[in-house]
């Protein structure tokens, strides 16, 4: 075929966010890509295309293949066969069948591509017009700015929506002294002061209240005598305690991230000194008074330190700015304004400068942002592609060490909690960092918490960019459950908007796997709920047995309540197994298809682990307790069975897939449970829940529970009887016995120096002097011993005894060393000691 003829450039881009400059053709019949494109596509399989490519000047093109790929411009988007040339000047060339097709209009005056209302009535314009646009904008942005000129005043504003008000009850007045500073700094607070005196904020008083001066250092880099390189602050410390802490929230940081009504072009605002632009209530101002070496001071607007600034410096912008908040404007103390165009934007802009200057506030033009694409606000990054992490904050956090202390690790956690949002599976990631604070526990940095440490960093570094999440689109709510933690991810058209995650406690690690990932559902639906509110939310889990809560038998009580809970989100369940399965394990998550056509949930098809699922199935076969059963329920016409025995049997079980189940008493959500028959495969399932040390070696009672999973005839006798021979049990029985405590030797260095006692008896009394005790008096260091008899055990006996057989003879020693009988501690002996 033959190409001639060119058209203007364009700007478009195909699917995974690929932008390239287009070339459309007349004549050609197909579009055409170049040979490094499809590379970036390495799902897609090029095949193989018998079509001859010519050019206009007739030389051949090697034609590699063709592959289907998506086009889109703008919002109109279908799919279409690419030929993939190896030597093409342009990225991509448009063929008529493509211009034909998508019934896209050239228009040479206007240089531009047009799609009619029967497509999308959506125009895609050359680079230079929208250039043009956003020139004539930033020209509208600077007219804006000289039609409200006071609002960038170099002072700070004063509004009087609200008064701040120090509400101290019928508590005292607080006093304090004033701090001391070297000279230099004196003169540095003499500056501020008569600064803040010059621009009226603050006057001198005289007042019963008395706080002290501190001087903040500021980063900026100046010189330390110089004055800017401070900030001026009170230590209200004294008065903050006896202040009522006024009762307005600050608004969510997710709520006002998430509820960002559009990201095309964003600003953000500054007020200058915005805690100085609101009025001390007329009565409180004595409160705020502070003292220097000179005089006393109070503010007549906000000071930064006072209790309950912040709520009420929200609550006044707030009240300010009510008619656009919500709509395009985001209030976190600054704002934020979004909008979908340029235009709009000059617009909106607008109506908040005007809100802004009729309340008497005044901006930083400085700090301010205008008519940005990507913003940076609360410590996140938006854009219109979505939210990402900061790299600054990011970098903060990869460049630290291991943590050597447990202060050290909470630390680390609390920096890369932020970032949490970010993270699929963050809590079970964690877990070895958050075993490390947990009281009782020895801190030792061990290899699990090494790479649990990396770990984090490596996920923070590779960190998605969250879609913001659109309210007029359906959610999927991705959940899962491990034994340590649960974890989830809320989608929207295949993009994640935010992840949460959470470690399980001590309790609920002792959940079963159906009431961990029921328990994975209830948490991420209460934790997302600002999110969803009634709109549909389909649930993707791969434990099917979570997709008949309606209708599954036999629940639990706490299954139960969560079903009830769950019952006010509009859910849909969808079950999607585990990829990392293969369908001939029998542990596979994958729900099996029953003869009847209904999917079966088998809890033995999750939890145990087997050889070979074909040698289960063999084994039951040929079982001589129940293989008639199997092989009754496989071929009813089969002579080798007692058709009119097994047809009774039969109504407990049944055959899914070659795999015997007993269905007669279904475990909760309707489970049933594989049978397993005698020989070897019995002891191998409790090899497996019993003696391996990754179970925890559980008693009888507890390994008795495998009969969720599994069923034989009198499986708990045959648990006992492995139990009582177990030669694990036999050798590590449990003694209900504290530990022994380390022994510490007792060194004596020179005769008397220690010196023990003991009572032996009560002995058969002696004939002549009827003794019955025996006092062991001995020396620590020579050994040497002393034996007195004695008729009594009382403390008196023994005292007067000690001393006249002992102490008289050999002196006192100097430390006396003897059980807690009652005869040694009792004030007797005391008072011989001292």
């Amino acid at each position: 075929m033959h190409v001639s003829g060119r058209t203007s450039i364009c700007s478009y881009f195909i699917r995974r966010d690929f932008y390239e400059s287009v070339m459309g053709h007349w004549s050609g019949e197909v579009i055409y890509i170049g040979g490094d494109i499809p590379k970036i596509f390495f799902y897609k399989q090029v095949k193989e295309s018998s079509t001859q490519v010519i050019t206009a000047q007739g030389a051949k093109c090697r034609n590699i293949g063709v592959v289907e790929l998506y086009i889109r411009i703008r919002e109109f988007e279908k799919p279409w066969l690419f030929h993939v040339l190896a030597d093409l000047e342009y990225p991509c060339i448009l063929g008529i069948d493509f211009i034909g097709g998508s019934k896209i209009i050239l228009d040479f005056d206007r240089k531009s591509l047009a799609i009619p209302d029967s497509q999308i009535n959506k125009v895609v314009k050359t680079v230079e017009v929208e250039k043009v646009e956003i020139e004539l904008s930033k020209t509208k942005l600077e007219d804006l700015f000289d039609s409200f000129q006071g609002l960038f005043s170099d002072k700070p504003g004063l509004t009087h929506v609200l008064y701040h008000e120090i509400d101290t009850g019928d508590n005292l007045p607080v006093v304090s002294r004033p701090y001391r500073y070297d000279r230099v700094k004196q003169e540095i607070l003499d500056y501020h002061i008569d600064k803040a005196l010059k621009q009226g904020t603050i006057i001198p008083i005289q007042s019963p209240y008395a706080s002290p001066v501190v001087l903040c250092r500021k980063n900026n880099g100046l010189p330390p005598d110089n004055p800017e390189a401070y900030r001026f602050a009170v230590d209200y410390r004294k008065l903050n305690a006896i202040t009522k802490y006024p009762r307005y929230p600050l608004p969510l940081i997710d709520d006002l991230i998430i509820n960002i009504s559009h990201t095309g072009i964003m600003s953000a605002l500054d007020l200058r000194s915005g805690y100085f632009q609101m009025a001390m209530n007329p009565s409180d101002i004595v409160k705020t008074a502070f003292v220097t070496k000179n005089d006393t001071y109070a503010f007549r607007r906000m000071s930064f330190g006072l209790s309950g600034a912040a709520p009420n410096f929200q609550k006044a912008i707030d009240i300010i700015l009510k008619p656009v908040i919500g709509k395009f404007v985001s209030v976190y103390m600054d704002d934020v304004i979004s909008s979908p165009s340029f235009t709009q934007h000059v617009k909106h802009l607008k109506e908040v400068f005007r809100l802004l200057h009729e309340a008497g506030l005044t901006l930083n033009k400085d700090k301010c942002k205008f008519g940005c694409e990507e913003l940076k606000y609360l410590g996140l990054i938006i854009n219109k592609e979505g939210i990402k992490t900061d790299e600054t904050k990011v970098q903060a956090i990869v460049e630290m060490k291991p943590p050597h202390n447990s202060k050290e690790v909470s630390k680390f956690l609390g920096m890369s909690q932020w970032n949490a949002k970010f993270i699929k599976n963050y809590a079970d990631i964690c877990e070895p960092l958050y075993n490390l604070k947990r009281k009782l526990k020895r801190f030792i940095w061990s290899i699990e918490a090494q790479k649990a440490f990396d770990a984090v960093k490596a996920a923070i570094t590779k960190a998605p960019v969250l879609k913001f999440p659109d309210f007029q689109k359906p959610f999927e709510l991705f959940t899962d459950a491990s034994s340590i933690g649960v974890g989830e991810v809320l989608n929207q058209e295949q993009r994640p908007v935010v992840f949460a995650s959470r470690t399980l406690s001590a309790a609920e690690r002792n959940y079963s796997v159906t009431e961990r990932e029921c328990l994975a559902v209830v948490w991420a639906l209460n934790k997302f709920r600002t999110y969803l509110g009634s709109l549909p939310i389909k649930v993707i889990t791969d434990h099917a047995a979570l997709t008949h809560l309606t209708t599954g038998k036999n629940l639990s009580s706490r299954i139960i309540r969560w079903a009830l809970k769950l019952a006010e989100f509009n859910i849909e369940w969808e079950h999607r197994a585990g990829t990392q399965n293969t369908v001939a394990n029998v542990l596979s998550r994958n729900p099996i298809e029953s003869i009847i056509g209904e999917k079966v949930n088998c809890a033995i098809i999750r939890d145990l682990v087997l050889s070979s699922r074909d040698q289960l199935i063999e084994e039951q076969r040929t079982d001589p307790e129940l293989g008639h059963i199997y092989r009754y329920l496989e071929n009813p016409e089969d002579s080798s069975v007692n058709a009119a025995i097994c047809e009774n049997w039969s109504r407990e079980f049944q055959l899914v897939e070659g795999l015997l189940f007993y269905a007669k008493y279904a475990t909760s959500l309707g489970e049933m449970r594989v049978y397993i028959p005698p020989k070897s495969l019995r002891n191998e399932i409790m090899r497996e829940f019993y003696d391996k040390p990754s179970t925890g070696h559980f008693g009888r009672f507890k390994t008795y529970k495998i009969r969720d999973v599994c069923y034989f005839p009198y499986m708990r006798k045959f648990i006992d009887q492995y139990a009582s021979t177990s030669h694990m049990c036999q050798v590590n029985n449990y003694k209900n016995a504290l530990p022994a405590s380390r022994l510490i030797p007792i060194v004596s260095n020179y005769p008397n120096e220690i010196v023990t006692l003991d009572l032996l008896g009560p002995y058969p009394v002696s004939r002549v002097r009827r003794n019955r005790y025996v006092l062991v008096i001995t020396d620590h260091f020579s050994k040497w011993a002393e034996i007195i008899p004695l008729k009594k055990a009382s403390a008196r006996v023994i005292a007067d005894n000690f001393f006249d057989n002992y102490i008289s003879r050999f002196g006192a020693p100097i430390k006396l060393i003897s059980d807690n009988g009652p005869q040694f501690i009792s004030d007797i002996f005391e008072d011989l000691s001292e």
